[in-house]
């Protein structure tokens, strides 16, 4: 990183220096920021593995299907009165 030199003969001068600092600071910083998306983009989950995170087990085509543990449902108070019968 640039250091300002503060005994610059102007302010312009100052400011510019300020500004490149500080644009190369950003830069540095955004170039490690991509390297960490980049990263955990490579070495994430393929995309079997996300289709399956997603629409759980058969896919698609499945994913409205009833599942284990789901509500049935409220049965209808004539069909409860039919079964007593």
């Amino acid at each position: 990183m640039t250091g300002i030199d503060p005994e610059a003969a102007d302010y312009a001068d100052i400011a510019r220096q300020a500004y490149l600092a500080g644009r190369e600071a950003a830069e540095a910083e955004m170039a490690e920021r991509w390297n960490e998306i980049a990263r955990a983009a490579v070495n994430g989950p393929t995309d079997t593995e996300l289709e399956q995170l997603r629409y759980g087990p058969g896919g698609r085509a499945h994913f409205a299907d009833p599942r284990p543990g789901d509500f049935p449902g409220r049965q209808p108070e004539h069909d409860k009165e039919a079964e007593a019968s």
